[in-house]
Protein backbone atom coordinates (compact mmCIF):
# COMPACT_ATOMS: atom_id res chain seq x y z
CA UNK A 1 0.00 0.00 0.00
CA UNK A 2 1.07 3.52 -0.74
CA UNK A 3 -0.50 4.99 2.41
CA UNK A 4 0.18 4.15 6.04
CA UNK A 5 -2.29 2.87 8.60
CA UNK A 6 -4.92 5.47 9.48
CA UNK A 7 -6.53 5.20 12.92
CA UNK A 8 -9.66 7.29 13.45
CA UNK A 9 -11.45 7.55 16.79
CA UNK A 10 -14.71 7.86 14.86
CA UNK A 11 -14.29 4.31 13.54
CA UNK A 12 -14.06 2.84 17.04
CA UNK A 13 -16.98 4.89 18.36
CA UNK A 14 -19.25 4.00 15.44
CA UNK A 15 -18.34 0.30 15.67
CA UNK A 16 -19.09 0.23 19.42
CA UNK A 17 -22.38 2.08 19.04
CA UNK A 18 -23.56 -0.10 16.18
CA UNK A 19 -22.57 -3.29 18.03
CA UNK A 20 -24.33 -2.26 21.25
CA UNK A 21 -27.48 -1.03 19.51
CA UNK A 22 -27.78 -4.14 17.34
CA UNK A 23 -27.22 -6.43 20.34
CA UNK A 24 -29.86 -4.64 22.42
CA UNK A 25 -32.31 -4.65 19.54
CA UNK A 26 -31.78 -8.38 18.98
CA UNK A 27 -32.40 -9.15 22.67
CA UNK A 28 -35.53 -7.00 22.99
CA UNK A 29 -38.08 -9.45 21.62
CA UNK A 30 -36.83 -12.53 23.57
CA UNK A 31 -36.69 -10.44 26.74
CA UNK A 32 -40.29 -9.30 26.32
CA UNK A 33 -41.49 -12.84 25.63
CA UNK A 34 -39.61 -14.18 28.65
CA UNK A 35 -41.51 -11.81 30.96
CA UNK A 36 -44.80 -13.36 29.84
CA UNK A 37 -44.00 -16.83 31.17
CA UNK A 38 -45.85 -17.46 34.47
CA UNK A 39 -43.38 -18.17 37.34
CA UNK A 40 -45.04 -21.49 38.20
CA UNK A 41 -44.75 -22.66 34.58
CA UNK A 42 -41.16 -21.49 34.33
CA UNK A 43 -39.91 -23.76 37.16
CA UNK A 44 -41.48 -26.84 35.60
CA UNK A 45 -39.53 -28.95 33.10
CA UNK A 46 -40.70 -28.62 29.54
CA UNK A 47 -42.18 -25.16 29.99
CA UNK A 48 -42.63 -23.37 26.71
CA UNK A 49 -43.09 -19.72 25.89
CA UNK A 50 -46.63 -18.64 25.07
CA UNK A 51 -47.47 -18.05 21.45
CA UNK A 52 -46.92 -14.43 20.54
CA UNK A 53 -50.06 -12.41 19.86
CA UNK A 54 -48.47 -11.35 16.58
CA UNK A 55 -47.53 -14.88 15.45
CA UNK A 56 -50.45 -15.08 13.03
CA UNK A 57 -49.10 -12.01 11.24
CA UNK A 58 -45.58 -13.41 10.83
CA UNK A 59 -46.06 -14.71 7.30
CA UNK A 60 -47.73 -11.53 6.11
CA UNK A 61 -45.12 -9.35 7.80
CA UNK A 62 -42.15 -11.30 6.49
CA UNK A 63 -43.57 -11.35 2.96
CA UNK A 64 -44.22 -7.61 3.16
CA UNK A 65 -40.66 -6.92 4.31
CA UNK A 66 -39.27 -9.07 1.50
CA UNK A 67 -41.39 -7.32 -1.14
CA UNK A 68 -40.45 -3.90 0.24
CA UNK A 69 -36.80 -4.95 0.21
CA UNK A 70 -36.90 -5.96 -3.43
CA UNK A 71 -38.77 -2.75 -4.21
CA UNK A 72 -36.09 -0.63 -2.53
CA UNK A 73 -33.34 -2.62 -4.24
CA UNK A 74 -34.94 -2.24 -7.66
CA UNK A 75 -35.45 1.47 -7.08
CA UNK A 76 -31.79 1.82 -6.17
CA UNK A 77 -30.76 -0.09 -9.29
CA UNK A 78 -33.12 1.47 -11.81
CA UNK A 79 -34.22 4.77 -10.25
CA UNK A 80 -33.37 7.92 -12.17
CA UNK A 81 -31.18 10.72 -10.87
CA UNK A 82 -30.26 9.10 -7.54
CA UNK A 83 -26.52 9.62 -7.73
CA UNK A 84 -23.95 7.21 -6.30
CA UNK A 85 -24.88 7.90 -2.65
CA UNK A 86 -28.58 7.44 -3.33
CA UNK A 87 -28.04 4.21 -5.25
CA UNK A 88 -25.90 2.71 -2.47
CA UNK A 89 -28.34 3.86 0.22
CA UNK A 90 -31.39 2.32 -1.44
CA UNK A 91 -29.51 -0.86 -2.29
CA UNK A 92 -28.37 -1.16 1.33
CA UNK A 93 -31.89 -0.62 2.67
CA UNK A 94 -33.28 -3.11 0.17
CA UNK A 95 -30.70 -5.78 1.00
CA UNK A 96 -31.31 -5.33 4.75
CA UNK A 97 -35.08 -5.68 4.37
CA UNK A 98 -34.68 -8.71 2.11
CA UNK A 99 -32.40 -10.49 4.58
CA UNK A 100 -34.74 -9.78 7.51
CA UNK A 101 -37.83 -10.74 5.51
CA UNK A 102 -36.38 -14.00 4.20
CA UNK A 103 -35.04 -14.90 7.66
CA UNK A 104 -38.53 -14.43 9.12
CA UNK A 105 -40.18 -16.24 6.23
CA UNK A 106 -37.78 -19.15 6.68
CA UNK A 107 -39.73 -20.19 9.80
CA UNK A 108 -42.58 -21.24 7.52
CA UNK A 109 -40.43 -23.30 5.17
CA UNK A 110 -38.04 -24.92 7.66
CA UNK A 111 -40.14 -28.06 8.06
CA UNK A 112 -40.40 -28.92 4.35
CA UNK A 113 -36.79 -27.88 3.77
CA UNK A 114 -35.55 -29.98 6.67
CA UNK A 115 -37.61 -32.89 5.40
CA UNK A 116 -36.09 -32.66 1.93
CA UNK A 117 -32.52 -31.88 3.00
CA UNK A 118 -32.68 -34.46 5.78
CA UNK A 119 -33.69 -37.30 3.47
CA UNK A 120 -30.06 -38.37 2.83
CA UNK A 121 -29.50 -38.42 6.60
CA UNK A 122 -32.37 -40.86 7.07
CA UNK A 123 -30.82 -43.14 4.44
CA UNK A 124 -27.24 -42.93 5.66
CA UNK A 125 -27.83 -42.52 9.39
CA UNK A 126 -30.76 -44.85 9.99
CA UNK A 127 -32.64 -44.07 13.20
CA UNK A 128 -30.07 -41.44 14.19
CA UNK A 129 -30.58 -39.64 10.89
CA UNK A 130 -34.37 -39.78 11.24
CA UNK A 131 -34.18 -38.33 14.75
CA UNK A 132 -31.83 -35.61 13.50
CA UNK A 133 -34.26 -34.61 10.78
CA UNK A 134 -37.19 -34.56 13.21
CA UNK A 135 -35.21 -32.52 15.73
CA UNK A 136 -34.41 -29.93 13.06
CA UNK A 137 -38.15 -29.69 12.32
CA UNK A 138 -39.19 -29.65 15.98
CA UNK A 139 -38.55 -25.95 16.59
CA UNK A 140 -38.70 -24.13 13.24
CA UNK A 141 -38.12 -20.71 14.75
CA UNK A 142 -34.89 -21.75 16.44
CA UNK A 143 -33.66 -23.60 13.36
CA UNK A 144 -34.44 -20.64 11.12
CA UNK A 145 -32.72 -18.19 13.47
CA UNK A 146 -29.64 -20.40 13.63
CA UNK A 147 -29.49 -20.79 9.85
CA UNK A 148 -30.03 -17.06 9.22
CA UNK A 149 -26.41 -16.05 9.88
CA UNK A 150 -25.11 -18.66 7.44
CA UNK A 151 -27.80 -17.65 4.94
CA UNK A 152 -26.67 -14.02 4.95
CA UNK A 153 -22.98 -14.92 4.71
CA UNK A 154 -23.47 -17.32 1.81
CA UNK A 155 -25.84 -14.90 0.06
CA UNK A 156 -23.12 -12.25 0.04
CA UNK A 157 -20.43 -14.72 -1.04
CA UNK A 158 -22.68 -16.04 -3.83
CA UNK A 159 -23.51 -12.50 -4.92
CA UNK A 160 -19.81 -11.71 -5.32
CA UNK A 161 -19.24 -15.00 -7.16
CA UNK A 162 -22.08 -14.28 -9.62
CA UNK A 163 -20.73 -10.79 -10.31
CA UNK A 164 -17.20 -12.13 -10.75
CA UNK A 165 -18.37 -14.86 -13.13
CA UNK A 166 -20.31 -12.30 -15.15
CA UNK A 167 -17.37 -9.92 -15.39
CA UNK A 168 -14.82 -12.57 -16.36
CA UNK A 169 -17.15 -14.25 -18.86
CA UNK A 170 -18.03 -10.90 -20.42
CA UNK A 171 -14.40 -9.80 -20.63
CA UNK A 172 -13.30 -13.08 -22.18
CA UNK A 173 -16.05 -12.88 -24.77
CA UNK A 174 -15.28 -9.23 -25.55
CA UNK A 175 -11.57 -9.88 -26.15
CA UNK A 176 -12.25 -12.88 -28.37
CA UNK A 177 -14.77 -10.85 -30.37
CA UNK A 178 -12.75 -7.63 -30.76
CA UNK A 179 -9.22 -8.99 -31.13
CA UNK A 180 -9.28 -10.44 -34.64
CA UNK A 181 -5.89 -10.23 -36.33
CA UNK A 182 -2.96 -9.82 -33.95
CA UNK A 183 -0.75 -12.43 -32.34
CA UNK A 184 0.62 -10.46 -29.40
CA UNK A 185 -0.22 -7.59 -27.07
CA UNK A 186 2.29 -5.28 -25.41
CA UNK A 187 1.20 -4.24 -21.91
CA UNK A 188 2.70 -3.08 -18.64
CA UNK A 189 4.09 -5.67 -16.26
CA UNK A 190 1.11 -5.11 -13.96
CA UNK A 191 -1.24 -5.31 -17.00
CA UNK A 192 -2.91 -1.96 -16.30
CA UNK A 193 -0.38 0.88 -16.19
CA UNK A 194 0.54 2.96 -19.28
CA UNK A 195 3.78 2.14 -21.09
CA UNK A 196 6.18 4.41 -23.01
CA UNK A 197 5.41 4.77 -26.71
CA UNK A 198 9.05 3.88 -27.37
CA UNK A 199 8.26 0.25 -26.53
CA UNK A 200 5.83 0.00 -29.44
CA UNK A 201 8.26 1.83 -31.72
CA UNK A 202 11.00 -0.66 -30.85
CA UNK A 203 8.69 -3.57 -31.64
CA UNK A 204 7.55 -1.97 -34.91
CA UNK A 205 11.19 -1.79 -36.06
CA UNK A 206 11.58 -5.60 -35.97
CA UNK A 207 11.81 -7.19 -39.44
CA UNK A 208 9.11 -9.81 -38.78
CA UNK A 209 6.56 -7.31 -37.46
CA UNK A 210 3.93 -6.46 -40.07
CA UNK A 211 1.90 -3.92 -38.09
CA UNK A 212 1.52 -2.43 -34.61
CA UNK A 213 -1.76 -0.91 -33.47
CA UNK A 214 -1.43 1.38 -30.46
CA UNK A 215 -4.14 2.42 -28.05
CA UNK A 216 -3.17 5.64 -26.30
CA UNK A 217 -5.17 6.80 -23.29
CA UNK A 218 -5.50 9.80 -21.04
CA UNK A 219 -7.87 12.35 -19.53
CA UNK A 220 -10.13 14.53 -21.63
CA UNK A 221 -13.17 16.67 -20.99
CA UNK A 222 -16.36 17.37 -22.94
CA UNK A 223 -19.81 18.62 -22.02
CA UNK A 224 -18.39 19.69 -18.65
CA UNK A 225 -17.32 16.20 -17.54
CA UNK A 226 -13.97 14.41 -17.53
CA UNK A 227 -13.45 10.89 -18.84
CA UNK A 228 -10.83 8.58 -20.30
CA UNK A 229 -10.33 9.15 -24.00
CA UNK A 230 -8.27 7.01 -26.36
CA UNK A 231 -6.39 7.35 -29.62
CA UNK A 232 -5.58 4.78 -32.33
CA UNK A 233 -3.60 4.54 -35.54
CA UNK A 234 -4.57 3.13 -38.93
CA UNK A 235 -3.48 -0.54 -38.39
CA UNK A 236 -6.40 -0.90 -35.96
CA UNK A 237 -8.58 -1.33 -39.06
CA UNK A 238 -7.45 -4.92 -39.51
CA UNK A 239 -6.79 -5.83 -35.86
CA UNK A 240 -10.13 -5.00 -34.25
CA UNK A 241 -13.69 -5.67 -35.27
CA UNK A 242 -16.30 -3.34 -33.81
CA UNK A 243 -20.08 -3.35 -34.14
CA UNK A 244 -20.71 -0.04 -35.87
CA UNK A 245 -24.08 1.67 -35.70
CA UNK A 246 -22.66 4.59 -37.69
CA UNK A 247 -19.63 4.09 -39.93
CA UNK A 248 -17.52 1.01 -40.59
CA UNK A 249 -14.04 -0.42 -40.05
CA UNK A 250 -12.74 2.28 -42.40
CA UNK A 251 -13.32 4.83 -39.62
CA UNK A 252 -10.02 3.80 -37.98
CA UNK A 253 -8.01 4.95 -41.00
CA UNK A 254 -10.14 8.00 -41.81
CA UNK A 255 -10.09 9.87 -38.50
CA UNK A 256 -7.59 12.41 -39.79
CA UNK A 257 -6.90 15.57 -37.80
CA UNK A 258 -10.45 16.28 -36.64
CA UNK A 259 -12.31 12.96 -36.73
CA UNK A 260 -13.54 11.01 -33.71
CA UNK A 261 -15.71 8.03 -32.94
CA UNK A 262 -17.72 7.49 -29.77
CA UNK A 263 -19.57 4.66 -28.08
CA UNK A 264 -23.30 4.25 -28.52
CA UNK A 265 -24.25 5.22 -24.97
CA UNK A 266 -22.27 8.47 -25.08
CA UNK A 267 -23.74 9.37 -28.46
CA UNK A 268 -27.28 8.77 -27.22
CA UNK A 269 -26.73 10.76 -24.03
CA UNK A 270 -25.40 13.82 -25.87
CA UNK A 271 -27.46 13.44 -29.07
CA UNK A 272 -24.42 12.90 -31.29
CA UNK A 273 -24.65 11.61 -34.84
CA UNK A 274 -22.46 11.49 -37.93
CA UNK A 275 -20.92 14.91 -38.48
CA UNK A 276 -21.85 16.30 -35.05
CA UNK A 277 -19.21 18.64 -33.58
CA UNK A 278 -17.53 17.62 -30.32
CA UNK A 279 -15.22 19.98 -28.42
CA UNK A 280 -12.54 18.12 -26.44
CA UNK A 281 -10.34 19.66 -23.77
CA UNK A 282 -7.15 17.64 -23.29
CA UNK A 283 -5.13 17.24 -20.09
CA UNK A 284 -2.69 19.83 -21.44
CA UNK A 285 -5.48 22.40 -21.41
CA UNK A 286 -5.62 22.61 -25.20
CA UNK A 287 -9.01 22.42 -26.92
CA UNK A 288 -10.02 21.15 -30.32
CA UNK A 289 -13.27 20.62 -32.17
CA UNK A 290 -13.78 17.16 -33.66
CA UNK A 291 -16.51 15.78 -35.89
CA UNK A 292 -18.13 12.40 -35.33
CA UNK A 293 -17.09 9.87 -37.99
CA UNK A 294 -18.42 6.74 -36.33
CA UNK A 295 -20.50 5.34 -33.45
CA UNK A 296 -19.89 1.81 -32.16
CA UNK A 297 -21.73 -0.49 -29.79
CA UNK A 298 -19.25 -1.95 -27.27
CA UNK A 299 -19.84 -5.60 -26.37
CA UNK A 300 -20.55 -6.79 -22.82
CA UNK A 301 -17.18 -6.87 -21.10
CA UNK A 302 -16.05 -3.54 -22.52
CA UNK A 303 -13.54 -2.59 -25.18
CA UNK A 304 -10.03 -1.09 -25.26
CA UNK A 305 -11.50 2.16 -26.57
CA UNK A 306 -12.68 4.97 -24.35
CA UNK A 307 -15.78 7.09 -24.55
CA UNK A 308 -14.21 9.18 -27.31
CA UNK A 309 -11.43 8.02 -29.65
CA UNK A 310 -9.35 10.23 -31.96
CA UNK A 311 -6.35 9.64 -34.21
CA UNK A 312 -2.94 8.95 -32.72
CA UNK A 313 -1.42 11.85 -34.66
CA UNK A 314 -3.86 14.39 -33.24
CA UNK A 315 -3.53 12.97 -29.74
CA UNK A 316 0.24 13.33 -29.79
CA UNK A 317 -0.07 16.93 -30.99
CA UNK A 318 -2.28 17.89 -28.03
CA UNK A 319 -0.63 15.86 -25.25
CA UNK A 320 2.88 16.56 -24.02
CA UNK A 321 3.67 13.02 -22.86
CA UNK A 322 1.51 10.49 -24.72
CA UNK A 323 1.56 6.89 -23.49
CA UNK A 324 0.07 3.61 -24.68
CA UNK A 325 -2.18 1.51 -22.54
CA UNK A 326 -1.95 -1.40 -25.03
CA UNK A 327 -0.18 -2.16 -28.29
CA UNK A 328 -1.27 -5.04 -30.51
CA UNK A 329 1.24 -6.71 -32.82
CA UNK A 330 0.83 -8.75 -36.01
CA UNK A 331 3.91 -10.74 -37.04
CA UNK A 332 4.86 -12.92 -39.98
CA UNK A 333 4.86 -16.58 -39.08
CA UNK A 334 2.27 -16.18 -36.30
CA UNK A 335 2.99 -17.17 -32.73
CA UNK A 336 6.36 -18.84 -32.37
CA UNK A 337 9.26 -19.04 -29.94
CA UNK A 338 11.46 -17.08 -32.36
CA UNK A 339 8.98 -14.23 -32.63
CA UNK A 340 8.51 -14.09 -28.87
CA UNK A 341 12.26 -14.01 -28.35
CA UNK A 342 12.56 -11.13 -30.84
CA UNK A 343 9.83 -9.19 -29.04
CA UNK A 344 11.49 -9.79 -25.68
CA UNK A 345 14.80 -8.46 -27.01
CA UNK A 346 13.11 -5.36 -28.38
CA UNK A 347 11.42 -4.73 -25.03
CA UNK A 348 14.54 -5.29 -22.95
CA UNK A 349 15.14 -1.54 -22.79
CA UNK A 350 11.63 -1.08 -21.36
CA UNK A 351 11.46 -3.09 -18.12
CA UNK A 352 7.85 -2.04 -17.48
CA UNK A 353 6.64 -3.58 -20.76
CA UNK A 354 5.99 -7.22 -21.67
CA UNK A 355 4.57 -9.21 -24.56
CA UNK A 356 1.78 -11.74 -24.20
CA UNK A 357 -0.55 -13.82 -26.32
CA UNK A 358 -4.30 -13.37 -26.42
CA UNK A 359 -4.91 -16.06 -23.80
CA UNK A 360 -2.21 -14.66 -21.55
CA UNK A 361 -3.71 -11.20 -22.00
CA UNK A 362 -7.12 -12.47 -20.90
CA UNK A 363 -5.73 -14.43 -17.94
CA UNK A 364 -3.53 -11.58 -16.74
CA UNK A 365 -6.31 -9.01 -16.96
CA UNK A 366 -8.63 -11.30 -15.02
CA UNK A 367 -5.94 -12.03 -12.40
CA UNK A 368 -6.19 -8.45 -11.14
CA UNK A 369 -9.90 -8.93 -10.53
CA UNK A 370 -9.22 -12.28 -8.86
CA UNK A 371 -6.90 -10.65 -6.33
CA UNK A 372 -9.62 -8.19 -5.31
CA UNK A 373 -12.20 -10.98 -5.15
CA UNK A 374 -9.98 -13.08 -2.90
CA UNK A 375 -9.84 -10.21 -0.42
CA UNK A 376 -13.63 -9.93 -0.50
CA UNK A 377 -14.00 -13.68 -0.04
CA UNK A 378 -11.77 -13.61 3.04
CA UNK A 379 -13.77 -10.75 4.56
CA UNK A 380 -17.10 -12.41 3.80
CA UNK A 381 -15.81 -15.73 5.14
CA UNK A 382 -15.76 -14.11 8.58
CA UNK A 383 -19.56 -14.01 8.51
CA UNK A 384 -19.56 -17.75 7.81
CA UNK A 385 -17.25 -18.26 10.80
CA UNK A 386 -19.72 -16.34 12.97
CA UNK A 387 -22.50 -18.65 11.80
CA UNK A 388 -20.47 -21.65 13.01
CA UNK A 389 -20.58 -20.29 16.56
CA UNK A 390 -24.31 -19.72 16.19
CA UNK A 391 -24.87 -23.35 15.25
CA UNK A 392 -22.62 -24.50 18.10
CA UNK A 393 -24.57 -22.43 20.64
CA UNK A 394 -27.89 -23.77 19.40
CA UNK A 395 -26.73 -27.38 19.47
CA UNK A 396 -25.27 -27.02 22.96
CA UNK A 397 -28.58 -25.56 24.11
CA UNK A 398 -30.57 -28.39 22.53
CA UNK A 399 -28.30 -30.96 24.17
CA UNK A 400 -29.01 -29.36 27.57
CA UNK A 401 -32.75 -29.29 26.88
CA UNK A 402 -32.81 -32.89 25.67
CA UNK A 403 -30.55 -34.38 28.32
CA UNK A 404 -33.25 -36.72 29.63
CA UNK A 405 -34.31 -37.58 26.09
CA UNK A 406 -30.73 -38.49 25.16
CA UNK A 407 -30.45 -40.52 28.37
CA UNK A 408 -33.62 -42.41 27.45
CA UNK A 409 -32.30 -43.09 23.94
CA UNK A 410 -29.06 -44.41 25.41
CA UNK A 411 -31.00 -46.56 27.86
CA UNK A 412 -32.97 -48.27 25.10
CA UNK A 413 -29.88 -49.07 23.06
CA UNK A 414 -28.56 -46.03 21.19
CA UNK A 415 -24.77 -46.11 21.13
CA UNK A 416 -22.44 -43.17 21.72
CA UNK A 417 -21.56 -43.25 18.03
CA UNK A 418 -25.22 -42.98 17.07
CA UNK A 419 -25.68 -40.03 19.43
CA UNK A 420 -22.77 -38.23 17.81
CA UNK A 421 -24.18 -39.05 14.39
CA UNK A 422 -27.61 -37.69 15.37
CA UNK A 423 -26.19 -34.35 16.54
CA UNK A 424 -23.89 -34.15 13.53
CA UNK A 425 -26.72 -34.78 11.07
CA UNK A 426 -28.90 -32.21 12.81
CA UNK A 427 -26.10 -29.66 12.51
CA UNK A 428 -25.58 -30.41 8.82
CA UNK A 429 -29.32 -30.14 8.10
CA UNK A 430 -29.46 -26.76 9.84
CA UNK A 431 -26.41 -25.57 7.91
CA UNK A 432 -27.87 -26.81 4.62
CA UNK A 433 -31.09 -24.87 5.24
CA UNK A 434 -29.05 -21.69 5.62
CA UNK A 435 -26.86 -22.66 2.68
CA UNK A 436 -29.73 -23.33 0.26
CA UNK A 437 -31.53 -20.12 1.17
CA UNK A 438 -28.31 -18.11 1.01
CA UNK A 439 -27.16 -19.47 -2.34
CA UNK A 440 -30.58 -18.98 -3.96
CA UNK A 441 -30.85 -15.46 -2.55
CA UNK A 442 -27.31 -14.63 -3.69
CA UNK A 443 -28.06 -15.82 -7.23
CA UNK A 444 -31.22 -13.69 -7.37
CA UNK A 445 -29.49 -10.56 -6.06
CA UNK A 446 -26.49 -11.13 -8.32
CA UNK A 447 -28.76 -11.61 -11.32
CA UNK A 448 -30.49 -8.29 -10.63
CA UNK A 449 -27.18 -6.45 -10.38
CA UNK A 450 -25.89 -8.06 -13.58
CA UNK A 451 -29.09 -7.13 -15.39
CA UNK A 452 -28.61 -3.51 -14.34
CA UNK A 453 -25.00 -3.28 -15.54
CA UNK A 454 -24.87 -3.11 -19.32
CA UNK A 455 -21.34 -4.45 -19.78
CA UNK A 456 -21.85 -7.68 -17.81
CA UNK A 457 -23.66 -10.82 -18.94
CA UNK A 458 -25.15 -13.27 -16.46
CA UNK A 459 -23.02 -16.35 -15.92
CA UNK A 460 -23.71 -18.95 -13.25
CA UNK A 461 -20.48 -19.93 -11.41
CA UNK A 462 -21.30 -23.63 -11.08
CA UNK A 463 -17.89 -24.59 -9.69
CA UNK A 464 -18.09 -21.92 -7.01
CA UNK A 465 -21.64 -22.94 -6.10
CA UNK A 466 -20.57 -26.56 -5.66
CA UNK A 467 -17.70 -25.38 -3.44
CA UNK A 468 -20.13 -23.30 -1.38
CA UNK A 469 -22.44 -26.30 -0.98
CA UNK A 470 -19.56 -28.50 0.18
CA UNK A 471 -18.41 -25.71 2.49
CA UNK A 472 -21.90 -25.62 4.00
CA UNK A 473 -21.70 -29.31 4.86
CA UNK A 474 -18.23 -28.80 6.33
CA UNK A 475 -19.55 -25.92 8.45
CA UNK A 476 -22.25 -28.21 9.82
CA UNK A 477 -19.78 -30.99 10.60
CA UNK A 478 -17.30 -28.65 12.30
CA UNK A 479 -20.02 -26.96 14.34
CA UNK A 480 -21.23 -30.34 15.63
CA UNK A 481 -17.88 -31.56 16.97
CA UNK A 482 -18.14 -30.20 20.52
CA UNK A 483 -21.92 -30.61 21.06
CA UNK A 484 -21.84 -34.16 19.65
CA UNK A 485 -18.97 -35.19 21.92
CA UNK A 486 -20.70 -33.71 24.95
CA UNK A 487 -23.98 -35.47 24.15
CA UNK A 488 -22.22 -38.80 23.63
CA UNK A 489 -20.39 -38.53 26.97
CA UNK A 490 -23.53 -38.00 29.05
CA UNK A 491 -23.88 -40.51 31.86
CA UNK A 492 -27.07 -42.47 31.22
CA UNK A 493 -28.27 -42.58 34.84
CA UNK A 494 -27.46 -38.93 35.49
CA UNK A 495 -29.15 -37.93 32.25
CA UNK A 496 -32.34 -39.80 33.18
CA UNK A 497 -32.43 -38.00 36.55
CA UNK A 498 -31.59 -34.59 35.06
CA UNK A 499 -33.98 -31.82 36.11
Amino acid sequence: PNAGLIFATRTVVVALLVGIVVTLAASLRPAIRATRVPPIAAVREGAVLPVSRFARFRTLGSATLTVLGFGALLYGLFGKGLGTTGVLLWMGIGALLIFVGVAMLAVRIVRPLAGALGWPATRMGGAAGTLARDNARRNPQRTASTAAALMIGLALVTLVAVLAAGITSSFRGAVNKLWTNAEYAITAQNNFSPIPIGAADAVAALPNVEAVSNVRTGDAKAFGKSFFATAVNAPATSMFKLDWTVGSQAVFASLGDDGAFVDKGYAKKHHLQAGSPLVLTFASGKRKTFHIRGIFDPPPGGSPFGTVTVSQKTWDAYNASPQNIYSFVRVRGGKSDANRAALDRALKAFPNAKEQTRQQFIDNQISGLSSILNILYVLLALSVVVSVFGIINTLVLTVFERTREIGMLRAIGMTRRQVRRMIRHESVITALIGGVLGIVLGIVLGGLLVYRVDFIVFSLPLTSLVIFAVMTVVVGIVAAIFPARRAARLNVLEALQYE
